[in-house]
């Protein structure tokens, strides 16, 4: 065998094991991906009612996850209980029974739970605190995704 036989079998041999151990390469498989969080979205809605009244505010899940309510302020008196439901919108009303909390008090979660996509409503109303001829006010926050 000459040199020249010698270096071509030697980079014959070369070439085969590279090819081979390309072969033997795994190829990157798909990275399996886990769906993003739905984006957070947090809500705040303000208003009034008098003795017995109630004031409604929608808002859309645009994807299932939690949703949680809070008052964040209620005046004239900060500590007043106040009702809070959660119900369904159907463009112009509010129909409760979702979920609600009859005793819901500013600066405490007054509901949490999952909601599935679609336009919903929160409702503030009288649960029987606000006495004869005074108005309350109010801010509601909803944080949903």
């Amino acid at each position: 065998m000459t040199i020249n036989m010698f270096i071509m079998f030697i980079m014959f041999i070369g070439v085969v094991v590279a090819g081979g151990s390309a072969a033997c390469t795994s190829s990157p498989s798909a990275a399996s991906s886990t769906p993003a969080a739905p984006a957070t979205i947090t809500e705040s809605f303000s208003g009034g009612f008098n003795q017995l009244g109630n004031a409604a505010f929608p808002f859309t899940v645009t994807a299932t996850g939690p949703v949680q309510v809070s008052l964040t302020a209620v005046a004239p008196l900060s500590t007043m209980a106040l009702g809070i439901d959660i119900g369904h919108w159907d463009g112009t009303t509010c129909t409760i029974g979702v979920a609600e909390n009859d005793h819901a008090k500013s600066g405490v979660t007054a509901l949490t739970g999952t909601a599935t996509s679609g336009t919903y409503c929160v409702q503030v109303s009288d649960s029987g605190n606000v006495p004869p001829g005074s108005m309350v006010t109010f801010t509601v926050q909803v944080i949903h995704s």
